[in-house]
């Protein structure tokens, strides 16, 4: 239970405290571990307020918080600390909640990441899914699973209880066996969105450590959505050509271009399927382009000049999918088919097509390759149907580009060999119309921002730019001649092409060996013999030929033209003629047996059928080849091995095609080459590699060791580079290892061991590793290491001499034996000692006198050399921090130095939380000791705070609206006492009086609005806590029965205000008198606050003012304030003595001095005449003091008194009031019930 308690508070504590850091520690962080960082772009320095936390963490200059100790005491405890930043103008507080876990108990997922699954769009909420594994968290339980709202808020997945089924957002599982799942929330729509993320959160119990993983999710499509049309209807007009030619006297019928496109119809599936379409109202005038949805026209319209026709289409649209899926709702196309109203206004013509048509007519051009020889280069300009129009291309071209201004670009050099077979270059432009539409008349749409698209086809012409050649085959060109021939004998054809369309092939002798025997027919290329003299066996004719493209022509003298060529003519027979010289392959050492390597062929000039032969040329070779004798395909006849030194690499064969039937024979030399495989891994010549006693101080780059290894395989394939798997080494492509880094004994138990890889560079490459392991020599080349760089041990103020202070702890890689001193050497510093063996500090066997904060102690550890020979020569010394902390004791209370001085004011009226006075407080002690908070004392019996104070400033705020003429009075009292934060805490207390100060905030108020009838002279009485009373004078004889008027009282304040009061005379007769009194005004009258009720105050009377007629009636008049008794505070009582009626006025309701001091009453007085008269008095009464109220004390006391205090010490200081209101009513004296203390009857000091 404790425990759930200290994290409400520290949840408490995080929420309230705006700006606050929280951080959550595993407890097993070293000391120096880098907690958070204040950061601050001001100059500024940090420091720690003292607690009883501190002395486990310090903060540096820069804000950086750090732990100094063990934080294994802190586990599971609420750690509040405050760091307070110095600047320049004051002091700026930042507070630190941290709270350690034991890092078991902090939580983990068991996987690192959920990795990537997959849903089908529309599965049912609650869909597993697939790919994602099953979580299970490590750590302390209950665990809380949450899923993360993703962007938008929303939670398209839940989580899922492997066992029980239980599926929501947010899962509580109570151990590590049970699982979660990730599934769906709802059907998920792929078209909607495809990749999701999903999010998991899991915390523990105390939501103080948590963990996050996440995953994606795949929506897998269905084929869920069938197209949809972008226009339910659609709308297009189409206009015959050289409608603009006819006139009113023409009689020709405008014409219809077939093939040319009318529109297009577009439909879009949300499944990103592309979409076919077809008509489902065959017409005769109309096809729609499946692939594109294009309207063409394919009939003549039969239509007059004077009346238009529309065609109706009905399109449907559907998927590629199988199966298939249609539009729901197919699409209406009407085709208008215009030739009336030829000669509307061409801004309107235009803008009606623009409008109803998204297609222009196709664009054709026709341009020669040279056109098209240069980069960049513009070929022309589509023409614009407005200034304002803009061009892009729609799709990408390979040989054309458009710029926004309509001119086509040469993209690439246009090669007509490379074209299609139909020759052009066939692209679609998009053009948007970015005219304004204020350049538009009223009556016309705009067409801003509207497309068109239209399609260019330039039709590319051939340039004769490509040279003839030779297609005769095998090369050298040979042929026989029979030695009879006839004149005009066919003996060969020479055979030419050129890639040029218009091509003009002629073939020419160009030297001639034969003596003028053969010739060559300039058109078909074809060689005949001349004369009739007969050919020589074996006699070789030799011509030198050509063939000339005439239309090439490179200037007045030449064409282009073929290299010549040898024609070789033997006269009678000829051995075969194989189709190359010679022959050449390369096989990898892998290839497989049977395999075919290379095909040789030959021709017969006999045609006859040839047989092959093959023959090595070397040893080594024979079977290893075979050639198939009537197909000429080699062969593989055994398996190679580059590597078996038995092979060789390079084969010289000799094939031979024989003729059948004893002909003739001829012999190629065939060349095969065989090529390494990287199928052999380098090896080394050790599978272990050591080196002994290296030295840790070698410099960097020093050779250590040399490994080998070696690759069976040849070339590239055998080249080997070398590789170290550990950063402190290199290898070099000799094998030869270096240190990279300075090598340490003193880790690794002082060796290396890594392993080192031979790779070659194959393709793949193959690898081969060994062991390197190398021994290192220690040396004493390590300096003492403090376990902590700084210490911050605490330090009562009061503590005695020998005080334990800290243990400084350093140890030495090298096993060195470590001595510890403070810097300078010597083993004291000002009042602290440390033990030279041990690294314990001590407070001196002195005096101790602790007058500072902290103390800076500087200390040395000095190893000795013992680890290694001469070890001695090089001794290391290391340098820590002792920050010792003094703890302050809180032993002084809060005093307010200048209460006495404390007079504030406060205008009456003033709004809830005005200003009165800041308050200071100060506390000689230190730290949290001497931190004072401020609070309102409440006042005895008092209802609510009149007053409320800032805590931390000591500002003091009304904290109601005050009434100086209320029941809050000229002056209220207030008590603020100042409470330090010590353990336990000290208190001290400030009374003063604060003047509510007034304001004109009342107008002034008649008794009554209503007065006596009969009355000679008129007082009009008015009450005002801040004005004068109001007379009328005599109004004279007067001639009427009845006056009214109207009486005004004013104050005197700023602004001034007042009040009017109606007042009605009556005039009646001189010889009807009013009552008479024996005073206008009676009083003063004083009188004791503590006057019995009922008891008499005062007895006044009035005569009738009529003789022989004595009778009078009195009456007490309510005022309307209380201090003219509108509540009933006194009451007349009328009594008859010796002829004469008195009124007497008695106390009605128990009176109080301190509340209200003074009354002010009005007495009406009437006789008994005929006609009654009236007239008023005034009594004044007012109260004296009586000692009614008793002291109270402010505040309870409770303090703490250290032993051993000398007599006659300050204790504390009480504070009592009295409410009473005068002298020496209200003055207090004490004295204390208990011989221990004194009192000082004024200042109330006990000592």
């Amino acid at each position: 239970m404790w425990r759930i308690l200290v994290v409400a508070a520290l949840l408490v504590a995080t929420v309230s405290v705006g700006g606050d850091k929280v951080v959550v520690l595993p407890h097993d962080v070293y000391p120096g571990y880098e907690v958070t960082l204040f950061n601050t772009k001001r100059p500024s320095n940090f420091h720690m307020m003292e607690n009883g936390f501190s002395k486990f963490f310090t903060v540096l200059d820069n804000g950086l918080v750090m732990t100094t100790s063990d934080l294994s005491p802190l586990v599971d405890r609420s750690v509040n600390l405050i760091v307070l930043e110095d600047l320049a103008n004051g002091t700026e507080t930042h507070f630190l909640h941290l709270y350690v876990i034991n890092r078991r108990n902090m939580i983990t997922f068991s996987h690192d990441q959920l990795g990537e699954g997959e849903v089908p769009e529309n599965s049912a909420a609650g869909t597993l899914v697939d790919g994602f594994p099953v979580l299970r968290a490590r750590g302390s339980f209950p665990v809380h699973y949450t899923i993360l709202p993703d962007e938008k808020g929303d939670r398209p997945f839940a989580l899922k209880e492997e066992d029980s089924n239980q599926t929501g957002f947010n899962l509580t599982l109570n151990s590590q066996k049970e699982g979660v799942r990730v599934v769906t929330a709802k059907p998920l729509d792929r078209e909607f969105k495809k990749l999701y993320t999903v999010v998991i959160h899991a915390s523990d119990g105390y939501l103080l450590s948590s963990s996050q993983i996440n995953g994606m999710v795949h929506v897998l499509d269905e084929n869920d959505n069938s197209p949809v049309f972008e226009h339910e209807q659609y709308m297009f007009e189409v206009r015959p050509t050289g409608v603009d030619a006819i006139d009113e006297n023409s009689v020709a019928l405008p014409g219809w271009k077939r093939f040319s496109t009318v529109g297009k119809v577009s439909a879009k599936d949300a499944d990103g399927d592309k979409v076919a379409y077809k008509l489902l109202t065959p017409s005769s005038l109309l096809v729609v382009v499946p692939q594109t949805g294009e309207l063409m026209l394919v009939g003549e319209p039969d239509i007059t000049m004077d009346e238009d026709t529309e065609c109706v289409v009905i399109v449907e649209a559907h998927d590629a999918r199988s199966p298939s899926r249609s539009t729901k709702k197919p699409a209406k196309v009407i085709v208008r088919f215009l030739t009336s109203d030829t000669k509307e206004v061409e801004v309107h013509r235009i803008q009606k097509r623009r409008v109803t048509r998204a297609v222009r007519p196709t664009k054709k051009a026709d341009f020669t390759e040279a056109d098209g020889d240069q980069e960049g280069k513009i070929v022309f300009y589509l023409e614009k149907e407005n200034e304002k129009e803009t061009y892009k291309i729609r799709d990408d071209n390979k040989w054309v580009t458009v710029g926004s201004n309509g001119s086509v670009i040469v993209k690439r050099k246009w090669d007509y060999e490379e074209l299609g077979s139909e020759k052009t270059i066939d692209f679609w432009v998009t053009i948007t119309n970015s005219e304004r539409c204020s350049r538009y008349p009223l009556n016309l749409r705009c067409p801003f921002h509207d497309t068109d698209n239209q399609r260019v086809i330039i039709d590319v012409k051939d340039v004769n730019d490509e040279p003839p050649y030779f297609i005769n085959r095998p090369l050298p060109m040979q042929t026989i001649v029979q030695l009879n021939a006839p004149p005009n004998t066919h003996v060969f054809t020479l055979q030419a092409r050129d890639p040029d369309t218009d091509n003009n092939i002629h073939y020419f002798i160009v030297r001639d060996r034969t003596g003028g025997r053969f010739e060559v027919d300039e058109r078909s290329g074809v060689v005949r013999t001349r004369g009739t003299d007969l050919f020589q066996l074996d006699m070789e004719y030799v011509l030198y030929v050509k063939a000339e493209d005439q239309n090439g022509r490179i200037d007045e003298k030449r064409f282009q033209s073929t290299p010549e060529q040898r024609l070789s003519i033997l006269g009678g027979k000829r051995p075969p003629q194989f189709y190359m010289v010679e022959y050449a392959a390369e096989i990898p050492e892998n290839q497989k047996k049977d395999s075919d390597i290379i095909s040789i062929k030959a021709k017969s000039f006999a045609d006859r059928e040839i047989r092959y032969t093959l023959k090595a040329q070397m040893q080594g070779a024979a079977g290893t080849f075979n050639i198939g004798p009537t197909t000429g395909i080699v062969k593989l006849a055994k398996e190679l091995d580059f590597e078996d030194l038995r092979q060789p690499h390079v084969y010289s064969l000799l094939v031979t095609a024989t003729e059948d039937s004893g002909g003739f024979s001829t012999s190629v030399e065939l060349t095969i080459r065989v090529s390494d495989v990287n199928d052999n891994a380098p090896k080394f010549e050790l599978p272990d590699y050591q080196a002994h006693n290296v030295g840790e101080d070698i410099s960097l780059g020093t050779s250590i060791l040399k490994v080998k290894a070696t690759d069976a395989d040849s070339g590239v394939n055998a080249e080997i580079e070398y590789l170290v798997a550990d950063d402190h080494f290199s290898v070099d492509s000799n094998g030869i290892i270096v240190n990279n880094k300075q090598l340490d004994a003193d880790n690794n138990n002082a060796n290396y061991e890594f392993v080192v890889t031979a790779r070659d560079k194959g393709d793949p490459p193959k690898t081969g590793a060994a062991t390197v392991r190398i021994y290192t020599k220690n040396k004493n080349d390590e300096e003492p290491k403090f376990s902590q760089q700084v210490y911050t041990p605490n330090v009562d103020e009061n503590a005695g001499p020998n005080t334990l202070v800290t243990t400084v702890v350093a140890s030495d890689k090298d096993g060195d034996n470590v001595r510890f001193r403070f810097v300078g050497g010597n083993t004291t510093s000002g009042q602290f000692v440390i033990e030279e063996i041990t690294g314990v500090i001590r407070l001196h066997g002195k005096n101790i006198s602790l007058d500072k904060d902290k103390y800076e102690l500087n200390v040395t550890a000095l190893d000795d050399g013992a680890c290694c020979p001469n070890g001695e020569e090089t001794i290391h010394t290391s340098t820590a921090v002792v920050v010792v902390f003094i703890t302050d004791v809180n032993d002084n209370k809060p005093v307010f130095k200048d209460c006495s001085m404390y007079n504030p004011k406060v205008e009456e009226g003033a709004p809830n939380g005005s200003t009165v006075i800041k308050v200071q407080a100060t506390d000689e002690d230190k730290g949290v000791n001497g931190q004072v908070k401020y609070s309102i004392v409440q006042q005895p019996n008092q209802k609510g705070t009149k007053f409320t104070v800032d805590e931390e400033t000591g500002q003091v705020l009304t904290n109601k609206v005050f009434d100086r003429e209320g029941d809050d009075g000229k002056f209220v009292s207030v008590t603020v006492k100042a409470t330090d934060q010590g353990e336990p805490s000290l208190e001290g207390v400030c009374s003063f009086t604060v003047e509510i100060t007034d304001v004109n905030d009342n107008p002034p108020l008649f008794d009554r609005q209503t007065t006596c009838v009969g009355c000679e002279c008129i007082r009009p009485h008015s009450h005002q806590r801040k004005c004068h009373s109001g007379y009328c004078s005599d109004v004279g004889e007067s001639q009427r029965e009845m006056y009214k008027l109207e009486a005004m009282a004013q104050d005197k304040g700023f602004p001034p205000l007042s009040r009017t009061v109606e007042v009605q005379i009556d005039v009646v007769d001189r010889a009807n008198n009013p009552p008479v009194w024996d005073h206008i005004v009676y009083g003063p009258i004083y009188c004791k606050e503590n006057t019995a009720v009922g008891a008499k105050v005062v007895s006044i009377k009035a005569s009738s003012g009529i003789e022989n007629n004595p009778t009078v009636f009195y009456r007490l008049m309510p005022g309307s304030t209380a201090q003219t008794n509108k509540f009933h505070t006194f009451y007349l009582q009328q009594r008859a003595e010796k002829a004469v009626t008195w009124a007497d006025i008695k106390v009605n309701h128990q009176l109080d001095y301190e509340s209200i001091k003074e009354y002010n009453l009005t007495i009406r007085v009437e006789n008994n005449g005929a006609q009654q008269l009236a007239s008023e008095a005034t009594v004044h009464i007012v109260l004296e003091d009586v000692n009614d109220e008793i002291p109270l004390f402010t505040e309870r006391e409770q303090e703490t008194v250290l032993e051993g205090e000398p007599v006659g010490s300050k204790v504390t200081q009480v504070n009592a009031i009295d409410k009473d209101g005068t002298f020496p009513n209200n003055e207090v004296s004490n004295r204390l019930q208990t011989i221990l203390f004194n009192a000082q009857n004024a200042s109330s000091i006990a000592t």
